[in-house]
């Protein structure tokens, strides 16, 4: 692996644009998990106050009044809220933040490297060797993989702060949007 002095450059639109999509599919991963459990809790409040109806049966809750209740929620509600809340604030630093940074940096590394493909049959993928990574591979489509000749010189562009990889080029050929893959994550 040959690979040359890493250089950093602006981003382009195309990067931009990845980077949105990437942010975006983050920020849906991220309320498709929580939204739900905050909504939860307020479901619980509404559906089981006392001399309501839940599942048909009359609820009841011996001498337990509504303040006694909207106290026991609140502290129900603090308690899970609170867990929820953590988690969804290390959630957010970990998965959107490192994004929104991104674009705000507007940066990327480029660097060079010689091409070294594998097809794998098991997978079906079309995998170029990520360079300087042990089990980590750039999988590209069929048109691009078949474009690539094994040893060609081609550039590495990744965001600087997340490590996405934005797109690789050749001296014919710029493939955008590959993605990075490895057999670990299976």
């Amino acid at each position: 692996m040959s690979s040359s002095k890493v250089v950093a450059l602006p981003i382009s639109e195309e990067d931009e644009v990845v980077l949105r999509k990437l942010r975006d599919k983050a920020w849906f991963s991220f309320l498709r998990l929580y939204l739900p459990l905050f909504l939860f809790l307020a479901y619980i409040y509404f559906r089981m106050q006392p001399g309501g109806v839940f599942r048909g049966h009359y609820l009841s809750y011996g001498k337990l009044t509504r303040a006694g209740y909207a106290l026991v929620y609140m502290l129900f509600a603090c308690f899970f809220g609170g867990i929820f809340l953590i988690f969804s604030i290390r959630d957010y630093r970990r998965l959107i933040l490192p994004f929104q940074r991104e674009l705000q940096q507007r940066s990327k590394y480029c660097f060079s490297f010689a091409a070294r493909k594998y097809l794998d049959p098991l997978y079906g993928k079309r995998l170029l060797f990520y360079p300087g990574k042990e089990n980590v591979y750039i999988e590209v489509g069929k048109d691009d993989f078949e474009a690539i000749g094994n040893g060609e010189e081609l550039k590495l562009e990744v965001a600087c702060i997340t490590g996405e990889v934005l797109s690789v080029r050749s001296a014919r050929r710029d493939f955008y949007q590959p993605k990075e893959f490895s057999f670990a994550d299976r």
